[in-house]
C-alpha cells in the first residue's frame, strides 16, 4: 500500500508459471495479473487490472520483483513518453514514411533532452516549464537551428 499524490493505492499480484505452448508466445515463462485500487481524496475508488507476460522465470523474478518492474515501466512512461505525447504531440503526428518518422522522433527526443537540461539551469521554479522553454526558444530560432545541427561527441 502506498500513499502519495493525493491518493491511497493498493497493489496486488497473482503470478502463474506457463509454457510457450500454453500462451502462444515464444519464450514466455510467467504471466501475472496486477490489480490496483486507488482511493482518491474525494472518496472515489478507481480499480485497474493489468496483465504482464514475461520471459523471466520465477527464479529470475518473483512476484515482488514483477511488481517493481511494472512500477519502473510506468516511471519511464510518465517521464519520457507522456511528455512527448503532450508537449510534442507525438501521438497526433500522422507522418507515415519510416525515415521521416524516425527523424522526427529523434528531433523530439533531442528537444526534450535539451528542454530538461535548460529547465535544470533555471533559478526560478516558475521558469522551469515546457511552455516557458518553448516561448524562449521560439524567439531564438538561430540558437535552435545551431542546437540541432551541431555535431555530437560520442
Amino acid at each position: 500500500m502506498d500513499k502519495g499524490h493525493g491518493r491511497l493505492e493498493w497493489r496486488g499480484i497473482e503470478v502463474r508459471t506457463v509454457t510457450p505452448d500454453q500462451m502462444g508466445f515464444p519464450h514466455v515463462a510467467q504471466v501475472a495479473r496486477i490489480d490496483r485500487i486507488r482511493e482518491l481524496n474525494s472518496g472515489r475508488q478507481e480499480v485497474e487490472t493489468i496483465w504482464i507476460i514475461t520471459s523471466l522465470t520465477a527464479a529470475q523474478a518473483d512476484a515482488a520483483r514483477l511488481l517493481e518492474l511494472a512500477r519502473q515501466y510506468w516511471s519511464i512512461e510518465n517521464g519520457t513518453h507522456y511528455p512527448l505525447d503532450v508537449s510534442a504531440g507525438e501521438d497526433r503526428c500522422r507522418v507515415r514514411h519510416p525515415v521521416a518518422a524516425t527523424v522526427l522522433g529523434l528531433l523530439r527526443r533531442a528537444v526534450q533532452g535539451e528542454a530538461r537540461a535548460w529547465m535544470r539551469r533555471q533559478p526560478r521554479a516558475r521558469d522551469r516549464t515546457c511552455p516557458t522553454f518553448l516561448a524562449k526558444m521560439s524567439r531564438r530560432r538561430g540558437d535552435v537551428i545551431r542546437l540541432i545541427t551541431r555535431p555530437t561527441r560520442l
